[in-house]
């Protein structure tokens, strides 16, 4: 079990309604012992059932993300996140930039995501030309990751081809090219985090990925 209950999802629905440093102090405790504490729990359990696998993903209270937001370049000035997130990485710092898995939960449920997110332009590139070199392999791999019920997503992609691809503009493989993350992104209702369902969604979610996020990691290195 993950240790989440209705309490933690009413306290986030709470904290959500009443988004105050005066309500927030008030409720920090509670929203520690019944929120943040069951999350570092859960990352924890994860890690260990990933000891022994292939790719190996580690993650604790120190993955995990704090719970002020930054306003500062914000329209929405509200202090507090109605969530509590974090991840776990191959080497179990949050400043892993190797691949990660990322699991949030919220006032009505939460969600999971992995892969690789915001490259930089360069590593981009070196990722492309990857992709030019063994288009198939590539190919295999995200339907792969499309059987196991993890969609590579489109969003967020190039509407048109990255300068030095242009070339490759009419190849299958196009949009992958496109692309500027390498990122597959699932929903979790509430019975997946009150059942404890979820730690094994992760850990299903994170050996999944596993092939591409090494792919993806090994090419910016080939190629840096």
């Amino acid at each position: 079990m993950a240790g989440f209950t209705e309490a933690s999802f009413a306290l986030l629905a709470e904290l959500e309604a009443n988004n105050n440093k005066a309500w927030y102090e008030e409720n920090k405790e509670k929203l520690r012992e019944q929120a943040r504490d069951p999350f570092a729990g859960m990352l924890g359990v994860v890690s260990m059932l990933l000891e022994g696998s292939r790719y190996p993903m580690m993650g604790s209270d120190k993955t995990m993300f704090r719970q002020y937001r930054d306003v500062r370049f914000s329209k929405d000035k509200t202090p507090y996140k109605a969530t509590v997130s974090g991840m776990i990485t191959p080497n179990g710092s949050k400043g892993e930039g190797g691949g990660v898995v990322y699991a949030q939960i919220g006032p009505r449920g939460g969600m999971l995501a992995a892969g690789h997110y915001q490259l930089a332009t360069a590593e981009l590139n070196r990722v492309r030309d990857c992709i030019v070199a063994d288009p198939v392999g590539f190919a295999e791999m995200v339907e792969a990751l499309d059987a196991k019920g993890y969609p590579l997503s489109r969003d967020n992609s190039l509407k048109t081809m990255p300068r030095g691809f242009q070339q490759h503009a009419d190849a299958t493989f196009a949009d992958f090219l496109r692309l500027k993350n390498y990122v597959t992104r699932v929903e979790q209702p509430k019975d997946a985090w009150l059942n404890g369902d979820i730690v094994e969604k992760m850990v299903h979610l994170a050996e999944a990925i596993g092939p591409l996020n090494a792919w993806v990691r090994e090419a910016m290195i080939e190629r840096a």
